[in-house]
């Protein structure tokens, strides 16, 4: 006799975005600092050490770090490790979330212009003629629904995917997949500032016309320029 094992739960679950995990910590080192009365100078413990006592990866606590010595916390010294700062003030939730938000900003837009200008340049030079018809289309989506009046996330960051798609090198693709989810989280609150939309779309427009024209360099200097302007509406909306 058989038993039939059942067919596993079909759960409507979502990724957990990496700045709460850093909230979390952040957050955990903050109570520690406050509650256990630590004096300035004193030093926090390793990333590795906490990586490994919080069970998180290195990342997570770099942010979480990050974001404290934005408040002003802690004192990073490279190449000695995280210190208490001078007595910190009592600031709410709302003062960690905007360092932290700071803190991620400035990393990714380094990783982007790192990563996203090489992808584009070769784009240009390696995507096919049905990788350039689907950006095209992309490009059409995105027109649609701006003129519905909807927002344009969604066929926005599908362009960023797709150049990366058409360099055809993994590894760099895979970076850019992992910056996705914050564009998609950001791309609502900058696609409601007056103009943002339609801005985006002719920037997105003039990084295409190179790649479309295999001009690597005039593509990879087009990307370059989007992202230095885009990072200009994340300061206007507080996305520091």
């Amino acid at each position: 006799m058989t038993t039939r094992v059942p067919d596993s739960a079909d759960l409507d679950l979502s990724r957990i975005p990496r700045h709460k995990l850093a909230r979390t910590v952040a957050e955990q080192l903050l109570d520690q600092i406050r509650g256990k009365d630590l004096r300035p100078g004193t030093k926090l413990p390793s990333e590795r050490e906490l990586q490994r006592a919080l069970g998180v990866g290195r990342s997570t606590v770099r942010e979480a770090i990050n974001g404290l010595s934005l408040m002003g916390v802690i004192e990073i010294r490279h190449g000695s490790g995280a210190f208490v700062a001078e007595p910190p003030a009592r600031q709410g939730p709302e003062v960690l979330a905007a360092a932290l938000a700071k803190g991620v900003t400035r990393e990714l837009f380094e990783a982007r212009r790192i990563v996203e200008v090489e992808t584009t340049r070769l784009a240009a030079e390696r995507r096919s003629d049905t990788e350039l018809h689907e950006l095209e289309l992309l490009l059409a989506e995105h027109e649609r629904l701006i003129a519905a009046g909807r927002l344009a996330v969604e066929p926005s960051v599908a362009f960023h995917l797709k150049l990366a798609e058409s360099a055809r090198n993994e590894l760099l693709e895979g970076f850019v997949i992992s910056f996705s989810d914050q564009l998609a989280e950001r791309g609502p609150v900058l696609e409601r500032i007056d103009g943002f939309q339609a801005w985006e779309l002719e920037q997105h427009r003039a990084v295409l016309a190179p790649v479309r024209d295999r001009d690597s360099d005039l593509a990879a200097q087009r990307m370059r320029e989007h992202l230095d302007a885009v990072i200009r509406y994340h300061e206007q909306v507080g996305l520091e």
